[in-house]
């Protein structure tokens, strides 16, 4: 019976071939035209913001579900400027990634207020007859009964405001700020070929070539990034126009770093998008820039710059994790396939069972075992 070459215990031949392969040409590809690498000019931020083109990332989105009323509404002022001048751009799969993360966010602000009242501590109260001649004592049992009933009050009302936020559907006030403004042109949904778009974020990925090739321990695989950059150059070909892509990330595969601080786009991404915009530029800026830059007061600006560091932060933590994890995971694999006479497949079995297979061959030591059930 012949074999079946798309079985689920075998990867696709044709991605298999591209994960075993290395185009050792591949700058030609990278840098196919030679004079502009010495002679283009791109502009600065302050030179195209009058007039380019503003794509918002997903954490750009998730930001205002962290700061107050009154910052939301300067934030509308930017969308409703950018929004009327036909400027502002959501790729489709940024709208994905924020219906996906957005309750998350609404559960954290959940919990964070629902944690006010078990840190209220008791007074740890009593009578002591001995006490009753002081004049002090009887202010303090006073004092008591006022605090008794202001913690009741206070409780009643944190009850009250989590029913608030537990009675909220998508008609918090950050999403009704979006369905005011996010429609039509303003969402850009992309058309691809599905199989061509993973034949080369693979490519991608094997040579090191931004965006996303950081991300490839994703359950994804990375494609969000890559994605969301096919939005932007196909923005830039049908536009012409310059670009700041707000987002608050700054992993290596969009920028150039140093002393762990993000100095510019990558130039791979700079000369991609000049080269599918007819000469524009392209800018990677904070949402907290973005606001700067179309007068939002300092207050907000700096608000923003504090979540946005937080974001920043637990993204990069996350993602780490995950591709440590995976890294792991595929270590592991390779092991089990050196010394198993099947092919093993990741699809099937868990880290548990691939660390029992390494056991038996005395791969790894019996002692081992005892974690295995931990994992």
């Amino acid at each position: 019976m012949p074999e079946e070459k798309n079985s689920n215990n075998e990867k696709n031949p044709r991605t298999r071939k591209n994960e075993n392969e290395r185009d050792i040409f591949v700058a030609e590809s990278i840098y196919p035209e030679l004079e502009p690498i010495f002679t283009a000019k791109f502009r600065t931020v302050d030179e195209v913001k009058e007039d380019c083109l503003v794509v918002l990332d997903t954490n750009a989105l998730l930001v205002p579900y962290l700061i107050g009323k009154d910052s939301i509404e300067q934030i509308r002022g930017t969308y409703e400027k950018l929004v009327s001048e036909k400027r502002l751009l959501i790729p489709s799969q940024v709208v994905r990634e924020f219906a996906k993360n957005r309750a998350n966010k609404l559960t954290e602000l959940y919990q964070q207020f629902n944690r006010k009242m078990s840190n209220i501590n008791q007074l740890q109260k009593g009578r002591y007859p001995l006490l009753e001649s002081i004049d002090s004592y009887e202010k303090t049992l006073n004092l008591e009964a006022r605090i008794d009933k202001l913690m009741i009050d206070y409780k009643k009302t944190v009850k009250e405001v989590l029913a608030h936020i537990k009675n909220w559907t998508w008609d918090d006030p950050v999403s009704l700020l979006y369905a005011d403004l996010f429609k039509g042109d303003v969402l850009q949904d992309l058309t691809y070929d599905k199989e061509k778009v993973q034949v080369e974020l693979i490519h991608r990925q094997i040579h090191g070539i931004p965006p996303g090739y950081k991300d490839g321990g994703k359950e994804d695989n990375g494609i969000g990034d890559f994605l969301i950059w096919l939005t932007i150059l196909e923005a830039g070909k049908t536009r012409e126009k310059s670009l700041l892509f707000v987002s608050g990330e700054e992993k290596p595969d969009w920028f150039h770093k140093s002393e762990g601080q993000a100095l510019y786009p990558r130039y791979e991404l700079m000369d991609e998008y000049r080269r599918n915009s007819k000469g524009q530029s392209f800018h990677i800026v904070s949402f907290a820039r973005l606001l700067n830059i179309f007068g939002a007061s300092k207050s907000l600006v700096e608000e923003v710059q504090k979540e946005e560091r937080k974001l920043n932060l637990e993204f990069s933590i996350l993602g780490e994790f995950v591709r440590k994890w995976v890294e792991f995971e595929r270590a592991v694999l390779r092991k089990c396939n050196d010394v198993s006479s099947k092919e093993v497949s990741q699809r099937f079995l868990s880290i548990g069972k691939m660390l029992n297979i390494l056991i038996t061959h005395e791969v790894i030591s019996k002692h081992f075992s005892k974690y295995r059930t931990k994992i």
